[in-house]
């Protein structure tokens, strides 16, 4: 009987891992390049496929899109994970493909029905320094 026990409580744990839809760095990065994307080409629809909350951004609802020519390549992305909050955190840098500037661009991601999606609310009130000296940073893609 005590078998059948162990054996029941290690195949839950199996498959409740199994079911625990865990995002890679990569996946992270590549969610912050489609939110990156979609600001910098004005694409509304985009965006709020892509909020936490839709309608919390609102700046391109009546702007006219427009192809940026932004790429993944091109933005530099330092990830952050929290444990405790269950959030990503990514730093963006990179130079801004509608003018001359650079831009620092600070994404929160939350989970929300099993996808991660772009906190705007969240994002707003981020200080890098605290965030890389509290959390590990657990990637940095396109770092040179």
């Amino acid at each position: 009987m005590k078998r059948i026990f162990i054996s029941f409580i290690a195949l839950m744990s199996l498959l409740t891992g199994c079911n625990q839809s865990a995002a890679t760095s990569e996946d992270i990065s590549k969610l912050a390049y489609e939110w990156e994307k979609a600001n910098f080409d004005r694409d509304y629809n985009r965006e709020q496929e892509l909020l936490y909350e839709e309608g919390s951004y609102e700046i391109h609802k009546t702007t006219k899109q427009k192809e940026s020519g932004i790429k993944y390549e091109d933005i530099r992305y330092e990830i952050y994970f929290d444990e405790d909050l269950e959030r990503y955190y990514v730093f963006t840098d990179f130079k801004n493909p509608n003018g001359e500037n650079s831009v620092e661009d600070n994404i929160v991601l939350r989970k929300k029905d099993d996808e991660w999606k772009v906190d705007t609310s969240e994002s707003l009130d981020i200080v890098r320094e605290d965030i890389s000296e509290k959390l590990d940073q657990e990637a940095c893609i396109n770092c040179k």
